[in-house]
């Protein structure tokens, strides 16, 4: 719920409907897939639906439910059926853990089950790219990758002629950037993180993440980070947090897991199945059985992912640099070294000297199966999304390939991977939306 401050400065309620009517059990909505495939698919891709039906619509949202100063962005058929009156909530990131991959493992999975017979389980579409790296600072900004200027895991940065490995903030080789090329992560975003804002409003706003990864993610702070070093200890942490809050509390936890199996073996692999079941029942036992009543009558948890998933031939994968002529068409730096494509194996951007864009489109549909857009058709059909910005523009390079089921990239580790994602197939696009009150599962 939206705290309003009463006449002797309380915190009073806001009355907010429930949105529709109570769903049956089991409600997955099939049917808004299917309307995102008839208004946003196209020979067989997804394009995000920037526009009420998106992962980029979901922190707002959700912190709208504590506060009105922030825009409920979902679409009210994502909302309905559910009951919005609460004082906390919990949005758990399964990073890669797409709507198909839901679908598949609902029956198998009793987290999965309980939440979907509890609440209701809404298809949305990613971002393009469907990357973490363009994700994630979506999540944290609630601003398309056109507007903060990640664009994927790799990036060009004109200002320094290198590299950049977007969200370790490192070079290549695995340095820092900001002391090995002077960058400041700060500025690496086009965009202020939402957490400051939710502070402002007296959000109590605390993030669950691994220990490996850096708490300042560049976005800025306004939260409290909780590292952890086991999933469940992080599922203890979030039902921790929970246990201690007293202002409307806002808890973000990101799991990795499942995303780093289906890379590593694929999403049809044992390895797959057993981390989607340590982290399912380590939220189940902390969060659905271990979560005392009265706090749990007063959570809604959201789970969501910032992308799904495809399985990738790494014999079949493409090697970009073995593409006869590609290397030519390369734009140069000042040394006269050529700009390696960026992005990712499934996004990748090329920057390209005058006039050979024609030619790098031509080579590279010839190698693989795939569609390529030049800068100004990517501009023109906001694929990257609305409102772009300064470092969006200044990344971008002149021809974005999108390879419909295999990775193409120059390097083998990349190639070698199996689960792949950044591209607009169906099943790396549409990522699933759970929501449920806690006291109901």
């Amino acid at each position: 719920m939206a705290p309003t401050s009463g006449p002797d400065n309380s915190t009073a309620r806001t009355d907010t409907v429930l949105i529709g009517p109570v769903p049956d059990p089991l409600v997955i909505r099939t049917e808004i897939a299917d309307r995102l495939d008839d208004e946003y698919g196209e020979d067989g891709r997804l394009f995000p639906a920037y526009d009420g039906h998106s992962f980029g619509d979901v922190s707002p949202t959700l912190l709208s439910l504590l506060a009105d100063t922030f825009e409920r962005r979902l679409s009210d058929d994502v909302l309905a059926g559910v009951d919005l009156d609460v004082d906390h909530v919990v949005c758990v990131l399964l990073d890669g853990f797409g709507y198909r991959h839901w679908t598949r493992h609902v029956d198998d999975v009793g987290f999965l089950r309980r939440l979907t017979d509890a609440g209701t389980v809404t298809p949305l579409t990613s971002v393009y790219p469907s990357e973490t790296a363009a994700a994630v600072p979506t999540f944290h900004t609630g601003v398309s990758p056109a507007g903060h200027g990640s664009l994927g895991w790799y990036a060009y940065d004109p200002r320094v002629e290198r590299v950049i490995q977007s969200l370790p903030f490192t070079t290549l080789d695995g340095e820092p950037a900001g002391d090995a090329l002077g960058l400041d992560r700060s500025t690496w975003f086009d965009a202020p993180s939402l957490y400051p804002r939710a502070t402002d409003a007296g959000i109590d706003v605390h993030h669950v993440v691994p220990e490996s990864i850096e708490p300042d993610d560049g976005t800025g702070a306004g939260y409290r980070a909780h590292g952890y070093g086991t999933v469940p200890e992080a599922a203890r942490s979030v039902r921790q947090v929970l246990a201690d809050a007293g202002d409307p509390t806002y808890v973000y936890a990101y799991f990795p897991d499942v995303d780093a199996a289906a890379h590593d073996r694929g999403t049809t692999s044992e390895t797959y199945a057993e981390r989607l079941g340590t982290v399912c029942s380590a939220l189940e036992g902390a969060l659905l059985d271990g979560l005392d009543a009265a706090t749990a009558d007063r959570t809604l948890l959201a789970v969501v992912a910032d992308h799904g998933m495809v399985d990738t031939d790494p014999e079949r994968n493409v090697d970009l640099a073995a593409i006869d002529g590609l290397w030519e068409t390369l734009a140069r730096t000042s040394d006269g070294e050529p700009i390696p494509p960026v992005g990712g194996p499934r996004n990748c951007q090329l920057h390209l000297c005058d006039g050979y864009v024609d030619r790098a489109r031509t080579l590279l549909t010839g190698a693989c199966d795939g569609v390529a857009f030049t800068r100004q058709e990517a501009l023109d059909r906001d694929l990257f999304g609305p409102d772009p910005g300064n470092r969006f523009r200044e990344r971008l390079g002149d021809l974005v390939f999108v390879p419909d089921r295999l990775s193409a990239w120059h390097t083998e580790g990349e190639r070698s991977l199996v689960g792949m994602h950044g591209g607009l197939h169906p099943e790396e696009q549409l990522t699933p939306l759970a929501l449920a009150r806690l006291d109901r599962t």
